[in-house]
């Protein structure tokens, strides 16, 4: 966990971090589609009219706009399942070793540390075109388990950057980053690929485009000062940790804006929530400058 006094030293730091796309690696804007899963899993559900303050670990609004891809072109490649002794996630490289998923799907451990992590790019079924890599060390603000509901202000700082042992991104490349900003609350600006655990058993990645970020609210920890996005865009348990991600003008690399944290925030069928805001490329900066 990153100390205050190093929060302290990276006050001025950039609120963004760019992105790289590997020279042999065929660029696509968007991903290759493969036929809509007809069968999904039904998932428990809060009971009706339920409320409280809290969102759930990541809910699908009709219809369904989520598909089904395998491409291994940039920056699809950067996307990835993680898998925990506990269940599985989704995540993204912002680095050439360095991946960003939920802070809540790390396996924290009571006595300090985590269980053991690992993260394979673009994984569909069996095929890991790009292997896989266990997290050595992880750095997050705060630690978010999820165990009771995720609250405000862990929804807000509700991602970890994890270290990997071998660098996956000198083949996959990596996206870049920058702090989400309110004036983009309401344009359909974002793509988002996770993991969700009703679509071949979250071993198939999923993809959809024109996201919209309703509103936002500000959090703070430790010094630092965090987004809790909340929003619509459809989601199941399995892509907590999935990034969302735009392209800007000029640049040849996407940059993410916010992770996937929580559904169903205050009540049964309630908007999702997301991460994000000026700590989040803030830590992958940190965890990057400190182990390249």
């Amino acid at each position: 966990m990153v100390s205050e006094a190093d929060l302290a030293q990276r006050a001025d730091a950039p609120s963004e971090h760019d992105g790289y796309r590997p020279d042999d690696a065929p660029l696509r804007a968007v991903p290759q589609l493969l036929r809509p899963e007809a069968a999904r899993a039904p998932l428990w559900r809060r009971v009706p009219g339920t409320q409280d303050e809290v969102g759930e670990p990541s809910t699908v609004y009709p219809p369904d706009d989520r598909t089904v891809i395998y491409d291994t072109s940039y920056p699809w490649r950067t996307c990835g399942r993680v898998a925990t002794p506990g269940g599985s996630a989704s995540g993204v490289m912002v680095g050439r070793r360095h991946m960003i998923t939920a802070g809540h799907a790390i396996p924290w451990l009571a006595g300090g540390g985590s269980d053991w992590v690992t993260f394979t790019p673009m994984q569909y079924d069996t095929s890991t075109p790009y292997g896989s890599a266990y997290a050595t060390r992880i750095y997050v603000w705060q630690h978010v388990n999820g165990s009771d509901g995720i609250q405000s202000n862990e929804a807000a700082f509700d991602y970890a950057v994890c270290v990997l042992s071998t660098g996956l991104g000198d083949s996959t490349g990596w996206m870049g980053s920058r702090e989400y900003s309110g004036s983009w609350n309401g344009q359909a600006l974002w793509a988002h690929i996770g993991y969700p655990v009703d679509i071949g058993a979250s071993m198939r990645p999923v993809y959809t485009t024109n996201g919209i970020m309703d509103s936002t609210v500000s959090e703070t920890f430790g010094g630092h000062n965090a987004l809790r996005i909340m929003h619509r865009n459809d989601v199941k348990p399995g892509q907590s940790g999935a990034p969302y991600f735009g392209w800007w003008s000029g640049e040849s690399f996407p940059r993410v804006v916010a992770e996937q944290s929580a559904e169903n925030w205050g009540m049964a069928g309630g908007p999702n929530a997301a991460g994000g805001g000026r700590s989040l490329p803030d830590l992958i900066s940190y965890a990057i400058s400190t182990e390249p």
